[in-house]
């Protein structure tokens, strides 16, 4: 009898150590954690910040919370003007930032900015853009190569305008020669000039006294300045279409991404297509409409260039266009994937 007893005493015990040894690790493996350190170009009361909080909670989701993030706003580990940099080195692992900012490392990045690239079909080109295409695969290859990134998505942010300093309207592409126009260099320069205006460079930070002093006549900006930084005390008038829409882009490092395990990297790849997509085409048109109301409702006035303004103001750009199919052979073939797709649309 007591040995019986013996004996049953070690099966449980047996039994005990297979739960701990086999299923407890199992289970801990399950539960591991995945921290990435996450730098954006935004500060916290950003929209497109607020925009990315959603982008986490969907990760979270996803994953069973199996990835994490320690975020950074703007310049806050990193430098935004190094973050690409950073990214590449792995300083960090994922960045949210603008593709134009670094268009000397990556030029091929930044077509979304082109002028009205997406004018009309935001859908069709977040869609084009961010397909398994010979387009994309060019713009993944060049950050893969040159900045050791690959690109999770690409979100079609702010519409930009003419904001017009004081009450003065600008209604054709004709009223924009010889004005001092504010830009922001790149693209933005680029286009002030083919339109015949006298572009200014200054940081934002500078542009509410510029108006109220007439530094400048106007802005190439975004809807959402006029509430966000108090643009509409000082301007009164803002005229679309959006020239161009500034993107945002959500970068992960390749060795980060390559430490995660297979189920994980899909599940982060699914949720940033579907996040940019819906930032894109969802949150950013509608976050613009309720701008415009808040604007129109503090007496800012919106003005459309005709259909014959814009004919006219996209072959005064058509410059803007060669510059960047020089820029490289990838950028190049890109234009001439992206002309070819548009005439589908």
């Amino acid at each position: 009898m007591k040995t019986n007893k013996v004996a049953k005493v070690f099966v449980v015990f047996l039994l005990a150590l297979a739960v701990m040894f086999g299923f407890g690790f199992r289970d801990k493996a399950e539960c591991k954690t995945y921290n990435l350190k996450f730098q954006m170009s935004w500060h916290s009361q950003h929209p497109q910040y607020k925009a990315y909080q959603q982008f986490i909670k969907m990760v979270k989701k996803e994953t069973g919370g199996e990835v994490t993030f320690t975020v950074f706003p703007a310049d806050q580990l990193v430098s935004r003007e190094e973050s690409l940099e950073a990214l590449k080195k792995g300083t960090i692992d994922m960045l949210a930032s603008c593709a134009s900012y670094f268009h000397g490392m990556v030029p091929e990045g930044d077509i979304d900015w082109m002028p009205y690239i997406s004018l009309g079909h935001r859908d069709k080109f977040y869609d084009y853009f961010n397909a398994d295409n010979e387009f994309s695969r060019i713009i993944q290859k060049a950050y893969s190569e040159k900045a050791n990134a690959l690109l999770l998505t690409n979100i079609l942010c702010g519409s930009s305008g003419i904001v017009g300093g004081g009450t003065k309207e600008y209604p054709t592409v004709d009223s924009l020669k010889n004005i001092k126009l504010r830009a922001a260099g790149g693209v933005n320069t680029r286009i002030a000039k083919a339109w015949g205006a006298s572009p200014v460079t200054m940081a934002t930070g500078e542009i509410y006294p510029a108006l109220q002093m007439g530094t400048v006549d106007a802005l190439i900006f975004y809807a959402y300045g006029l509430k966000d930084y108090k643009f509409f005390e000082v301007a009164k008038t803002f005229t679309g279409p959006p020239v161009y829409i500034w993107a945002d882009d959500l970068w992960i490092n390749q060795n980060s991404f390559a430490k995660l395990p297979k189920d994980i990297q899909d599940k982060l790849k699914k949720v940033a297509k579907e996040w940019g997509r819906w930032a894109s085409v969802e949150y950013w048109p509608g976050y613009e409409k309720e701008i415009e109301v808040w604007c129109k409702a503090k007496g800012v006035k919106f003005l459309e260039f005709d259909a014959a303004n814009i004919a006219k103001s996209k072959k005064m750009l058509e410059p803007v266009w060669d510059w960047y199919a020089s820029e490289s052979s990838g950028c190049k073939r890109m234009v001439e994937l992206i002309k070819a797709e548009e005439k589908k649309w």
